[in-house]
């Protein structure tokens, strides 16, 4: 027992020295970072370096521009603004002219068609709001082995339960 630890230990130490030794030969070998260095990298890549009173002149000069660019971001975001509220005016008188207009249609459903794939279909077609959602409603009913394929008449804005009705009939 005591032969083993102090074989261990004497591995432990020698690891460290060897760990030691390779750390100060890799760290001898890193570049310094200075001022030639900096100038070299700075003409490669054609950026200017500029001293801290340089900056410090440059500063006054650079806000003003910074404080034009915000009141111009604010003014668009009240001209998009405006154009959203117009925008959704609309979509609004669209959506009541759709309600006026929501006549059965009819839709096919070919055989071998994924559940997933159904439910996409009435959400593209605008039978219902969101595919993922009444996939999961088919799912938490125990209903979603029980769609049939074949033509069904159905209208936009239909709600789960009553898409759900028309498909497994």
């Amino acid at each position: 027992m005591r032969t083993n630890l102090r074989a261990f230990a004497i591995g432990i130490l020698f690891a460290t020295g060897v760990m030691g030794v390779a750390y100060s030969v890799v760290s001898a070998g890193a570049t310094s970072l200075n001022e030639e260095s900096v100038q070299a990298y700075a003409a490669e890549n054609d950026l200017h370096l500029l001293s801290k009173e340089e900056y410090d002149e440059l500063l006054p000069y650079v806000e003003p521009v910074e404080e034009k660019k915000t009141e111009q971001k604010e003014e668009e975001v009240k001209e998009e603004s405006k154009n959203n509220e117009e925008e959704a005016k609309e979509d609004t008188e669209v959506a009541e002219e759709q309600e006026e207009t929501n006549e059965p249609f009819e839709i096919v459903i070919p055989d071998g068609m994924a559940t997933y794939e159904i439910t996409a279909l009435l959400a593209r077609e605008g039978i219902i709001e969101d595919d993922k959602k009444f996939d999961a409603y088919l799912e938490d009913k125990n209903i979603a082995t029980k769609v049939r394929s074949g033509t069904f008449t159905m209208k936009k804005g239909m709600s789960y339960e009553e898409a759900a009705d028309v498909l497994i009939k």
